[in-house]
């Protein structure tokens, strides 16, 4: 299966091309607020290093958070446009769950992931080894995050360039310290249509009023 992997939910932008969870071509951004500009030339980028066409793709896989609203939203119409107009299915997959997913498989111990989730706040979520969730992805507040989360899954290994600032012991890797689209790669080929998200993991209010919100922007298709 080749997949188009998309993740813009911080603010680094990451496009994957892979054949199943095997990485072929990769392609990044960190320019602030840039991700509706950056997008297609990162994947007219990957495309031509892998020398495939949109036409080559079985599925488009996304991140859907936690994380910045309008980098998610930016990405899921993305990913959304090209799943519809080539016909193919459409995969939501946690950002979170894409970082824990980045980490080696010798790391033995939990994964918590976390982000900056702003207003002196962090965005958590803990998977077990085999990558199952061990907890909801949640807000926490950033003095307190780590007492919190080391309290509940001892001994587990924080992923994660907030966890870094915050003094946690943890693994750190350029997969890992973001949501990264190569961790969405990970998932999304052998996600079947009960496992995707259908809705963007916004964990806590946007402050936006209900008539500004979209509509749910990922609906199962079969390829």
């Amino acid at each position: 299966m080749r997949l188009l992997c998309i993740e813009t939910s911080s603010r680094r932008g990451s496009v994957v091309l892979a054949e199943g969870p095997r990485v072929v071509a990769r392609a990044t951004h960190s320019d602030l607020n840039a991700h509706a500009e950056r997008l297609r030339p990162l994947l007219d980028q990957v495309l031509g290093q892998a020398g495939w066409t949109k036409a080559d793709l079985d599925r488009v896989g996304v991140g859907m958070g936690p994380g910045s609203f309008t980098g998610l939203r930016v990405g899921i119409a993305f990913a959304q446009g090209i799943a519809l107009g080539l016909g193919i299915e459409l995969v939501g997959v946690g950002s979170l769950e894409a970082m824990a997913a980045a980490c080696p498989a010798e790391v033995s111990a939990p994964r918590v992931a976390l982000i900056d989730a702003r207003r002196d706040e962090v965005f958590a979520q803990a998977f077990d080894q085999a990558g199952r969730a061990l907890c909801r992805a949640e807000a926490l507040p950033r003095p307190t995050a780590l007492c919190l989360l080391a309290e509940r899954f001892p001994g587990a290994v924080f992923l994660g360039e907030v966890a870094q600032e915050l003094g946690a012991p943890g693994f750190r890797s350029e997969l890992c310290d973001l949501p990264d689209a190569s961790g969405i790669a990970a998932l999304a080929a052998d996600r079947g249509p009960e496992q995707t998200l259908s809705e963007p993991l916004y964990v806590r209010d946007s402050g936006a009023t209900p008539q500004n919100l979209p509509p749910s922007p990922i609906a199962s298709r079969s390829g």
